[in-house]
């Protein structure tokens, strides 16, 4: 997204420059001599109309002359400069909203605020210049200066809104690429580095707990003070370390958090009202900071000094006219409340001082904030230094210690309690799934392969077998290849894969959270939290025993990519009658946010480049941190408060309700996906990994059957069903591409190509 934002910016930009252009034009023609005399003539000839008499007086706003004799009301020369500067003015105002942009609604408002500030500042500046005005002021010229800028506002704003209609429409065109019956979303990873070393996904998580404040919340929230809910694994995570981040993350920014209060509460207190100055400085210094357009569409250009510059004066100029304006509101007769409301009292001076003292306030913290956090992430969280730092220190509460352990017990357990529908949370949804049913009937006496004889004689007759020893058997070829990196074998069956050496196999048994309240096995010696690992005899009785709501499935996890990207493959054994079932899910955990990635990016030291760039992106970030400062600060104060109530109504809950839910609701490693992948040889490297694992499975399947005297004839075949198209066909219809399976079928197939986790997830569940 960064390089097709960049793109579209650098496509925007001309347009801009152009619709500027176009409105100045425009207003600098109507407040011409030439166009004010149009303007006098029109507003005679419907001076009948009061709506539209009421609309033309913002005509006369942006009026100037070069000269007393060309004005066409012969104003003296005090008032025709003072009349050139607001038109000035006004124009920089209405160009730095059409910059800024947004909705109708917001550019109405914007428009209306800018005529009516450049109005009360021409009204002061007129009362203090311009000698022998008073009588004017009073009557005619003050009904002139405050109702025309409204109008004037109102036909403006809706101006801009037409001039950026196209704007938009081009930032949406831009950002799909149109290809060959796909539309690839354009994302922000186009410039982000990927994961490569062991450990890195743990990293970008710790990470992500300082640079997405959703994130961290929920974590805490959702994960940590959940007392009764299990926690679902995460493969390739430290869930104690991102938890750990999260807690210290949450304290950095409620310290924040209180200074910002600070600040709200002053100007609150002192000149309600006063606290619209804030934002608009804010926006108005935000719209000067944008940097321009870049022509750089294969790296990242960070901010030049001048972008700083401009910033500081353009919000100068504004906090000079803010006095203009108190001055302005001192002098209307109001009560003494809507006087405290306005911040009028003492013409206005301490309520300017105090909004300008924390609008300034507010962005410093906020810079502080941003660069604190650049430097804990410049310092600790890259993946030269992040193995060497110790995890951060926790609140010493009873209950948090208890949770960590819950959490450290959840991450090297071999149980997944879930809630709802799907068992596999914590691993994306299913890309695919496929079963098989083999009939378990004796060999024939000729080997079923006459190129490949047995490694050893069959037995005369099948030897009976349970399904803990094909488990078994399994598991140990699979260990076998992640020893051997997949490059031992014949040609056929096992391929030279590298990755497979980080191949962990393990056994999990899957429970819904609803049907464990009487289950013994499951219960915790202390706290609500269910068991997160059964004994070895425990899930070999669940094995042997496949029915009910707990089932156990063989596990395979290969981490890619540092873990980024992770394939599991999940095998469900069971046998019934004569019969060998096999069910195979695959899931693949696609790789985290691209922001959280921002951590290898970063060098030590901090170059002012980089600083000026923090700089400037704390500008826009100040406006939201500090409005939702006091909510915030408020919700964290009341933490312990909203944990213990919940904790009380779940106990509660779990005594009278027979179904209560234990299940784990949210996992940390899927909260984190990105919504498309970063790299397109993640895409092919996941797939290759789940064929090759998939092959070395039924490889031993096959090898187990064979070796104990069963006939392999329809195995085979099946095997090669599935190996070559990913399925197999057993009644119904079935579709594969543009091809149709089954009686009566026809090849009608609607698929979003969606990149990423989520349009894999969707294509799997078509299959």
């Amino acid at each position: 997204m960064m390089l097709m934002s960049r793109r579209s910016a650098s496509r925007a930009g001309p347009p801009l420059r152009a619709h500027a252009t176009l409105l100045c034009l425009l207003l600098l023609l109507v407040g011409s001599p030439w166009g004010q005399r149009r303007v006098v003539s029109f507003f005679v000839d419907h001076y009948d109309s009061e709506t539209v008499r009421w609309l033309v007086l913002g005509g006369f706003v942006p009026r100037w002359a070069l000269s007393p004799d060309q004005e066409i009301d012969h104003l003296g020369s005090s008032m025709l400069v003072v009349q050139d500067i607001s038109v000035v003015l006004l124009l920089v105002g209405l160009v730095l909203v059409l910059r800024g942009a947004g909705g109708w609604i917001r550019l109405l408002v914007a428009a209306v605020l800018v005529s009516e500030a450049v109005a009360l500042l021409r009204w002061w500046l007129l009362e203090t210049f311009v000698d022998g005005i008073d009588d004017l002021l009073s009557v005619g010229l003050r009904y002139e200066l405050l109702h025309a800028p409204l109008a004037f506002g109102l036909v403006t704003g809706v101006l801009l809104g037409l001039l950026t209609i196209g704007r938009k429409g081009a930032r949406v065109k831009g950002s799909v690429l149109q290809g060959k019956g796909v539309a690839a979303m354009t994302t922000p990873q186009a410039h982000m580095p990927v994961g490569s070393e062991p450990g890195d996904v743990t990293r970008y998580l710790c990470a992500a707990a300082y640079v997405d404040e959703r994130f961290a919340d929920r974590v805490v929230e959702d994960v940590l003070a959940d007392d009764a809910g299990a926690v679902a694994p995460s493969p390739d995570v430290d869930l104690v370390a991102v938890a750990r981040h999260c807690l210290a993350a949450q304290d950095l920014r409620h310290a924040r958090d209180l200074r910002l209060t600070g600040a709200f509460a002053a100007v609150a207190l002192l000149a309600p009202l006063w606290l619209v100055f804030p934002a608009l400085l804010l926006a108005i210094a935000t719209s000067a900071s944008r940097p321009r357009p870049s022509l750089a569409t294969r790296g990242q250009r960070l901010p030049g000094a001048r972008i700083l510059i401009g910033t500081g004066l353009t919000a100068a100029a504004a906090i000079l006219l803010a006095f203009p304006v108190a001055v302005a509101l001192s002098a209307l007769p109001v009560p003494g409340f809507v006087s405290w409301l306005l911040g009028t009292y003492l013409a206005g001076v301490p309520a300017v001082l105090v909004s300008v003292g924390a609008t300034a306030f507010a962005y410093a913290t906020v810079a502080r904030h941003d660069l604190d956090t650049d430097r804990l992430l410049r310092t600790t969280m890259t993946r030269e230094t992040f193995s060497r730092q110790p995890t951060p220190s926790v609140p010493r509460r009873v209950w948090i210690a208890r949770r960590l352990a819950v959490v450290k017990e959840a991450r090297d357990g071999n149980v997944t309690v879930y809630s709802g529908f799907l068992p596999f949370v914590g691993y994306a949804r299913a890309d695919s799934t496929w079963s098989l049913a083999v009939p378990l009937l004796p060999a024939d006496d000729t080997p079923a392969d006459r190129s490949r004889p047995t490694e050893r004689s069959r037995p005369a007759e099948p030897e009976a077998f349970t399904v803990v020893e094909l488990v078994d058997h399994v598991r140990k070829q699979l260990r076998a290849v992640a020893e051997h990196g997949g490059a031992e074998g014949t040609a056929d069956v096992h391929q030279a894969v590298a990755d497979l050496r980080s191949l962990t196999v393990e056994d999990r048994v899957f429970v819904d959270g609803t049907t464990i309240g009487d289950d013994p096995r499951f219960t915790a010696t202390t706290g609500l939290t269910p068991a997160a690992r059964l004994s070895a005899e425990e899930v070999r009785d669940i094995m042997l025993r496949p029915t009910g709501t707990v089932r156990h499935h063989l596990a395979v996890h290969v981490p890619l990519w540092g873990g980024d990207v992770v394939p599991s493959v999940f095998l469900h054994f069971s046998t019934e009658g004569r019969t060998l079932h096999l069910h195979c899910g695959n899931h693949v955990l696609g790789p985290v946010a691209a922001a959280y990635h921002v951590v290898d990016r970063l060098r030590d030291p901090l170059t002012p480049e980089r600083r000026r760039g923090l700089l400037a992106e704390s500008l826009p970030r100040t406006a939201p941190a500090f409005f939702g400062a006091p909510s915030r600060a408020l919700r964290q104060a009341r933490f312990e408060a909203r944990r213990n109530r919940r904790t009380a109504d779940e106990l509660t809950a779990l005594e009278q309700d027979p179904v209560f839910d234990y299940g784990a609701r949210l996992s940390v490693r899927e909260l984190a996906l990105s919504p498309s992948y970063h790299n397109y040889f993640q895409v092919v490297d996941a797939g290759r990994i789940t064929a090759a694992v998939e092959r070395h499975t039924l490889a031993a399947i096959r090898e187990f059957l064979d070796a104990r005297g069963y006939d392999i004839t329809d195995f085979r075949s099946q095997q090669q069903t599935i190996l070559n198209q990913g399925l197999i066909q057993q009644g119904g219809t079935s579709i594969i591409g543009n091809q149709s399976i089954g009686p009566g079928s026809s090849a009608t197939q609607n698929i979003t190509r969606n990149a990423g986790p989520a349009g894999t997830a969707a294509v799997g569940a078509q299959k």
